[in-house]
């Protein structure tokens, strides 16, 4: 057995090493050195096939410092995050088409795989209603390559081990990302207005930055229970004290929201209130929204354009936030009201996958403007609920709205119903990470950033792993029963 492996060990070294001579001599006659990457690139293709969790370590680790690119076509990519997540898409259809007899495709049935796949079916369908058809197009595919790497192939190759270097490693990295900025953002005595500057070039705004370390902090608290070593325990506490104070530093209101969020959210779970929880939400912004909306009440909240202004110190922008005078807010409110008259004209279809920044300009009102209307950074409407209701009508709303309501619901049943310590642990930090994401939702438009979207995809994979090792679990007590 031994020397039939050696066999096979030295069949694949001799067959490489005369494919690496061939193309080498190949590109020396040819004067193309780049035939020289094509044997590199089969070992690494080999590699890869292998095993494909080593792209799921190799995106986690190099999520963190991944920045927007813009090609000189107008197209924007995301470096090095998005060619990982392509390339994971391409070897998710060779995986299946591979092994797809020997596959266990129960899964499919699951609520969040028919939820989503209704999201993506809709997505598809409201592009040939949209106004820029081509926009839509590239929205769908990036949001293939989102869904496919991150909730459709976690589900079929993870296994429970693997979740502790994918989530280590993240957090690592993201810590070391946190000192750079507060190292550069300590250059300029933590001042409001250089936020945005320190957290570039690895993020857009202050807000992206925010968002994506508020959505991982709960898992530093899966490590402090994988890890018992004192020294590593101490580095897992300096971690989640470093995750506090660059969320803090960020002076991004939804952030701290969230944050504090979490500590009620446990509870609420743990109580069974998820539900009246939900039920309370959903009466109370139906009413807040009725109110606004009877009569163009709505008007009456048009700003003072001479008074609506930016600030540079965080504790006037609270203030100014509740005047009604913080130039952020008052700027959401103009592109909100532009979207609430879109979503009047084409209620059902919407105007196409990503399609509010090319069409919103002739539904805003003049009296809602700001200084900032003219929207240089070619930004959203501030809110994704919002957004997928222009973009995709009702019925993208509605999709979406099924996805956050069931994950939490079933997030609680499966709390309650698991036995598994462990996993109980995994599951509270993947429901306290989508609670958070679902709160900076509301007012900002996150899902399509790479550093929040693939988050949120990847949390829906773990909840039906968590659900898969349990009933393994649970199966297993029976046999040894």
């Amino acid at each position: 057995m031994q020397a039939l492996s050696k066999l096979k060990y030295n069949t694949v070294f001799y067959s490489f090493t005369i494919l690496l001579l061939i193309f080498i001599i190949a590109g020396i006659v040819t004067e193309n050195i780049l035939l020289w990457f094509i044997p590199v690139i089969l070992a690494f293709s080999f590699f890869v096939f292998k095993d494909l969790r080593w792209l799921f370590y190799l995106f986690f680790l190099v999520l963190p410092f991944t920045i927007e690119y813009y090609l000189p076509n107008g197209f924007g990519i995301d470096i090095p995050g998005e060619p990982v997540l392509i390339i994971i898409t391409f070897f998710t259809f060779i995986f299946i088409a591979a092994r797809y007899s020997n596959l266990n495709l129960g899964y499919l049935k699951n609520p969040f795989v028919i939820i989503i796949s209704a999201h993506l079916v809709w997505i598809l369908f409201t592009t040939l209603f949209a106004n820029n058809s081509f926009i839509s197009i590239k929205f769908f595919l990036a949001k293939l390559w989102y869904i496919i790497p991150m909730f459709f192939l976690p589900v079929l190759i993870l296994e429970r081990d693997n979740l502790k270097p994918i989530l280590r490693n993240l957090l690592v990295i993201s810590s070391l990302m946190i000192i750079f900025v507060i190292i550069k953002h300590s250059l300029t005595n933590f001042d409001f207005s250089t936020v945005s500057g320190a957290v570039s070039p690895f993020f857009r705004n202050h807000v992206s930055y925010a968002s994506l370390i508020t959505i991982i902090f709960p898992f530093w608290f899966l490590l402090l229970y994988w890890y018992k070593n004192r020294i590593t325990k101490l580095l897992i506490y300096t971690g989640i004290f470093l995750f506090i104070t660059g969320i803090f530093l960020s002076y991004t209101r939804a952030a701290h929201i969230a944050l504090l969020s979490m500590i009620f959210v446990y509870f609420i779970i743990k109580f069974r209130l998820i539900k009246y929880i939900l039920i309370l939400s959903a009466i109370f912004i139906t009413i807040l929204f009725g109110y606004i909306l009877n009569n163009n009440k709505y008007l009456d909240l048009a700003p003072d354009y001479n008074k609506t202004i930016t600030y540079d110190d965080f504790d006037d922008i609270v203030n100014a936030t509740y005047q009604g005078t913080d130039l952020s807010t008052m700027e959401r409110l103009y592109r909100w009201v532009s979207g609430y008259n879109m979503i009047r004209e084409r209620p059902v279809t919407g105007f196409g996958p990503g399609n509010f920044y090319s069409s919103y300009r002739p539904y805003t009102v003049t009296s809602f403007q700001t200084y900032v209307s003219d929207n240089p950074e070619k930004s959203g409407i501030h809110s994704y609920y919002l957004m997928t209701l222009v973009d995709q009508g009702f019925p993208g709303l509605l999709i979406f709205l099924s996805l956050v309501f069931y994950s939490l619901i079933h997030g609680e049943y499966l709390y309650h119903k698991l036995k598994d310590p462990e996993l109980k642990r995994i599951l509270i930090a993947v429901i306290l990470s989508l609670v958070s994401i679902y709160l900076i939702l509301l007012i900002n438009d996150m899902v399509e950033s790479i550093k929040t979207g693939t988050i949120l995809f990847f949390d829906f994979a773990l909840m039906i792993l968590i659900e898969k090792w349990g009933r393994k679990e649970i199966s297993m007590q029976k046999t040894k029963d």
